[in-house]
This record gives structure tokens, sequence and C-alpha cells, in this order.
């Protein structure tokens, strides 16, 4: 008998095979990749015998460079290659600290295989000190104070480490104030180190050559859409033609375009090209912006509760660049309507005459107001950033404090106003000043029904204590000369304490002088101080720590001062600073936790 074919068979047999075979595969593959799968090869570079800035500076200079580690293995090749250059990387970078004779001893562990352990192990050795310092100005601008004054401020002294970064530093300062003073062609002529490593010691000399000094030539102006007369442009200008050029006036005159809102953008180039006798041309290149502009916005405020907003600008143009701006808001506690108009006048761009009227109305714990005002005030700009004015304003206030009832006073108050600022940035600064004071009275035979003097000043500043903390710091002052009794006087004039801007712990203006029947009613006299220490954890957000204190008074009577402590986050906007604050009552019966939110950077 013939045998039947046995390829169907063996054929179901193989395949049966390859099943089992793919199947043992793939559960081998699912009980191994725990194994492996997290255990990818790395390498870890451990640095012993060094802190602080060698530290980082060490861990910077060893980064992995790329390929060490290709297609899920360490390539020992460039690990050898790498591990071999690590002595001289650290080298290099504790050379700009002053140690040029360091140790370093590498060992590689290959213990847990496939990822390795580099150890590091440093001797930074012996720091270079500084034996001979000597620097020099020479050129026509060696005589000036500012640069010596600078020299003699450079940061590195005889007998001190060296350090690199600090020679750097000083050699920039020295050439940034001989470019403000004008010097633009300013280079050192020396500027070398000599180290020597047998007795570990720098000798340095530096030369700054200022070259000839340089002016301002004429400044021409390009208005895209020719809005605006030159005489009215000119006023922006913080210089004038044949002084000394600086970089930093010209920073001025560039905020000073864009404070006054009407233009998208403002490019002021030197035509170093086109220098005539070192006087040196600046091209002024303005974009427009719009002419009206309405602007709602919603809020909130601890001071004032939520609030909505409405705000339009008409920034006229041609010959007669008028502004006209009106302002709505309607918070819970406050609520205002205020129209201005202003005349620009020649000279400084702070020249102006402005006419306000405004309606406002007030419903606090310790009082409820509403006033009617109006306002001429002619400003006059001093310098940069100080502003001086003379004012006169009628006020019609109808209000109610405490138990006095209903009083309606009508003021004429004539007064002068002044006004300085100086900071690093304008909405977020880190360092500068701000100071203001009012002087105002009025007088009951002229259109007034009191005889009243006031003095009203505040001020704060910023310093920076190193590179992450800012101390702040505020004042605020005032008293009153009167005839009248102080019921007499509207509470827009009397004075109280607590919220954002006083002393944090405590409602909006909660706090002063009480009647007989002991409900807040004010007084003549203010006296407010507040410190805070801020921490900035990066470019968007802070901490800080805060103490404030103060009173509102009759000067005739004892101060009773009310404290507030507490911490607080800081967020950095375009805006300004946007303020979250926690504070409690310091010696009060009543302490708990208030939150004070406020956005933007005040007095």
């Amino acid at each position: 008998m013939r045998p039947r074919p046995t390829t169907g068979k063996n054929s179901l047999m193989i395949l049966n095979y390859l099943k089992r075979l793919v199947l043992f595969w793939a559960l081998a593959q699912f009980a191994l990749t725990p194994a492996w799968a997290g255990n990818e090869p790395t390498i870890q570079v451990d640095i012993a015998g060094l802190q602080d800035a060698l530290l980082q500076n060490a861990k910077a200079a060893l980064a992995l460079p790329p390929g060490i580690v290709r297609n899920d293995r360490v390539e020992e090749r460039w690990l050898e290659r790498f591990a071999g250059k690590i002595p001289q990387l650290v080298a290099a970078a504790l050379e700009p600290f002053g140690h040029y004779r360091s140790e370093t001893q590498v060992v590689i562990d290959r213990s847990k295989e496939p990822s390795y352990r580099i150890l590091v192990t440093v001797n930074a050795g012996p720091q270079t000190v500084v034996r001979s310092l000597t620097l020099s100005l020479s050129g026509a601008g060696r005589k000036e104070e500012s640069l010596r004054s600078t020299v003699r401020a450079f940061p590195l002294k005889k007998g001190a480490p060296l350090n690199h970064q600090l020679y750097e530093q000083g050699k920039l300062a020295l050439r940034l104030e001989a470019n403000n003073l004008g010097y633009l062609e300013n280079s050192f002529t020396s500027h070398t180190i000599r180290i020597d490593r047998d007795e570990d010691a720098a000798d340095i000399e530096l030369v700054l050559e200022t070259g000839p000094q340089f002016y301002f030539g004429k400044t021409s102006f390009v208005d895209e859409s020719d809005s605006y007369p030159l005489e009215f442009l000119q006023r922006f200008l913080t210089y004038e033609e044949g002084e000394v050029f600086s970089h930093k006036e010209l920073h001025l005159s560039r905020l000073n375009f864009y404070a006054a809102d009407r233009f998208d953008d403002v490019m002021m180039v030197p035509l170093m090209d086109e220098v005539v006798d070192q006087h040196v041309p600046v091209k002024v290149t303005l974009v427009p912006g719009k002419q009206r502009r309405l602007r709602p916005g919603i809020g909130y405020g601890t001071n004032t509760g939520a609030r909505v907003s409405l705000s339009y600008r008409n920034l006229q143009s041609g010959e007669n660049p008028h502004a006209h701006l009106i302002d709505l808001n309607l918070a819970e506690k406050t609520q205002y309507f205020e129209t201005s108009y202003t005349i620009p006048q020649s000279g400084s761009v702070n020249n102006n005459l402005i006419g306000t009227f405004g309606l406002r109305q007030e419903d606090l714990d310790t009082y409820s107001t509403r006033m009617i005002y109006t306002e001429g005030e002619q400003t006059y700009g001093l310098a940069q950033g100080k502003v001086s004015s003379l004012f006169l304003r009628y006020l019609y206030e109808d209000s109610d404090v405490g138990n006095e009832g209903a009083n309606i006073a009508k003021l004429l108050i004539p007064g002068v106003r002044y006004y300085q600022r100086s900071y690093d940035d304008p909405l977020n600064p880190k360092s500068g000043y701000q100071f203001r004071v009012e002087l105002r009275g009025s007088f009951d035979m002229l259109l007034s029904d009191l005889t009243i003097g006031q003095a009203v000043t505040a001020g704060s500043f910023m310093v920076p204590l190193s590179r992450h903390l800012t101390l702040h710091s505020r004042v605020e002052a005032a008293t009153t000369v009167k005839k009248d009794e102080l019921s007499q006087v509207p509470p827009s004039m009397r004075f109280f304490v607590g919220g954002d801007n006083s002393v944090r712990g405590y409602a909006y203006k909660s706090r002063g002088p009480k009647d007989d029947s002991g409900d807040v009613v004010g007084g003549d006299s203010l006296l407010v101080g507040s410190i805070e220490v801020e921490y900035a954890l990066n470019d968007q957000w802070g901490l800080a720590l805060f103490y404030d204190a103060g009173s509102a008074f009759n000067a005739s009577e004892k101060m009773d001062v009310i404290e507030g402590t507490g911490i607080g986050i800081r967020r950095y906007t375009q805006i300004g600073p946007i303020k979250f604050d926690l504070a409690t009552r310091v010696n009060d019966s009543h302490p708990g936790v208030r939150i004070h939110f406020s956005v933007g950077f005040d007095i």
C-alpha cells in the first residue's frame, strides 16, 4: 500500500511549534522587561571637596558631553576620555575664583552597570591673593571725578582674594561710566593679570583710555502719521543739543514717550556714522497709537471691595495735542467719576495746565461722604523725576461721621505739591525711592466755611540687600492747624489708619480717635511706617515678611499706635506686582488674620 502524504500534518506541527516559541518569547519579554527597562544606562557625576560658587561652577563644567550615551549603552571610549579631561575642566572652573593649584582625583564606579558613577574629589588648593593693583585713567576724561570715584570703588582690592568675576564687573562699571559721561570710544590700553603660581599672588594692571568726549547733536523725528508738532515732541527729551552725550538720557527720554501713552513704539538711535565734531545726531522714530481708547475693567481690592471701571482717553494730535480723560469706578465701598483736561505747556514734558472735575462717594464703617470738586493745577517739571505744582481746588462735601450728624463743608483750597521719583524699573522696581509733599489750606473769609492748614507727606525707598533680597520701607505723616472744631472738618481732610497701604491687619480707614460714643471719627494728624523684606524666588514670584505700625491721632492727645505683621506672596506682572498678604494684629485684643490684596506699586 502506498503511504499517505504527511505534508499537511508536518506543517501543522511546525505551526504549533512556532506558536509556542512566539508565546514563550513574549512571556519572557514581559517577565524580563521590569528588570532592564527601569535600569537604562546612566552616568552620575559626584563632586566632593567643593562648596557654594566653586561647586556650582565645577558642576557646570562637568556637564556630560553629547554622544557619551548612545543606543541605550555607555560608550566606554568616550567615558574614559571624559574622565581623563575632568582634572583639566575642574582646574579651569576654579581659576576664575583664584584657585590655580587645584588637585583632582577621578574614580569610575562600574559596580552597578549599566549605570556608572564618576567620583570626583577636589582639593581646591590655596587661593591667589591680589599682590598689586594698578588702576589708572588716561585721555580727555582722566580728571572726571565720577570716573575717578568708579576707580576707587573697584570691587577688587590689594590683599583680597583674586576673583575674575569681580574683575570683569569692575571693568564693565568703568566702561559704562565712561559711556555715560560721553566718552564713547573708551578702551583698555592695558588689562593684564599676571599670576605668580609659586607665591599664589596676582599683579593686576588696568588702564582705561577715555578717548574724546561726545555731545548730543541735532535730534530729528520721524512720525509715521506726522501727527505732532516739533515743539511738542521736544518736550519728551531729557537732554538738549550740545549737552554731553549719555545713553542713560536716551533711555529716560524713551520712557517719557512711552509714559505719555500716545505711542505704540519708540526707537531712539544715535547716528554714529554722521558724527561731526564729536556731536552725535539722534533719530527718533515714533509709531503713534490710537487717539481714542475706551478701556473697561473689573477687579478687587480689600480697601474698596469688588469693582468695575471704565476709562476713556482722547489723546488729541495736530497743532493742539491736548488730552481729555474720563474715569468711572464703581466699587462696593467707593464710587467716583472724574474727568480732566490737560493742555501741554512749552519746556518740560511735565509742564501742563490741568483742569479737573469729579464726583466721589465713600460708604465706610467709620463714615459716609459725598463730594463734588473741581480743580485747576499748573505743573512744572524741575528735573528728571521731579515735579512741582500750584493748584486751586473747590470742594463741596456732605458727610456723616459717628454721632456728629450730617455736616456740609464748602472749601476753596489753594496749595502746592512736590513729587520726586527715581526707580530702576517703573513697574517692578528693585531699587530707588519716591517722595511727595502737599501743603494746602482754606480761609473762612474766602469762599470757605473753615480756616484750616495741612501738611501731608509720604515717601518710600527700596534697597537691594542681595541678588534676591530687597528691603522696602515707607512712611507717611500729616498734621493740621485749624481754628474750628474737628467735627467741622470733612472726613476727606481727616486722617485714619488701616488698610493695604497703611497698617495691614486692620480694615481700610477703620482706626483713629473716637468720640464719646466710641465711634471712630478720625484725627488731625497721622504717622504711619512700614518695613518689609521681599525675597524673589524667580522673575515671576516672590515672598515677603512685613511689619506695619501707625496712628491717626489729635495733636493735643496721646497717640494710640496700632501694629500689624504678616507674610505675603508677590506675583510680578507687566502691570506691576500683584500682592497677596496675610496680616495679623500685634498687641490687640482681637488679633485674627486679615487678607490684603492689591495690584501695582504704590507708596
